[in-house]
């Protein structure tokens, strides 16, 4: 079994990362990867000023820095993952991932770090359930 675990630093991704330790208890060993991805909005002012090489080792530095406290939760758990860190809209490069990676399972939190996100289900969340055809595990 394979299963990304989204990562945003958020504490609902958090709260995702616990309950993956408990799922793979559960369940027995299975690949994990760990997916962050930055989003590089059009018109981004700083594209003004730096290169594109310049731009994606920010997000990859971003990126890791984000997915430190899940890898620290899972670390103290000791259960092994691989992580990524990947540019583009978020909800298709999710889906994307999670076909390339050969993945029968997502796993991620409901609400994410975006500002309008909070109010509802999360509009990401919400946008890989459609966009997946794997099943999706949304934790609160």
């Amino acid at each position: 079994m394979s299963a990304p675990k989204l990562v945003d630093g958020s504490a609902s991704s958090e709260h995702a990362a616990r309950y993956l330790i408990g799922f793979v208890r559960d369940v027995g060993a299975m690949e994990i990867h760990l997916l962050n991805v930055q989003a590089v909005a059009e018109g981004w002012e700083m594209k003004r000023f730096l290169r594109a090489d310049e731009l994606a080792a920010m997000a990859r530095e971003y990126g890791e820095a984000t997915l430190a406290s899940t890898r620290a939760i899972l670390d103290a758990a000791d259960i092994a993952y691989t992580t990524h860190v990947e540019q583009g809209e978020v909800a298709t490069t999710i889906a994307r991932m999670t076909q390339a990676l050969g993945c029968d399972q997502v796993v991620m939190g409901t609400h994410g770090r975006g500002v309008l996100e909070g109010l509802l289900l999360g509009s990401v969340a919400t946008k890989v359930l459609h966009l997946v055809n794997v099943p999706v595990t949304l934790v609160k």
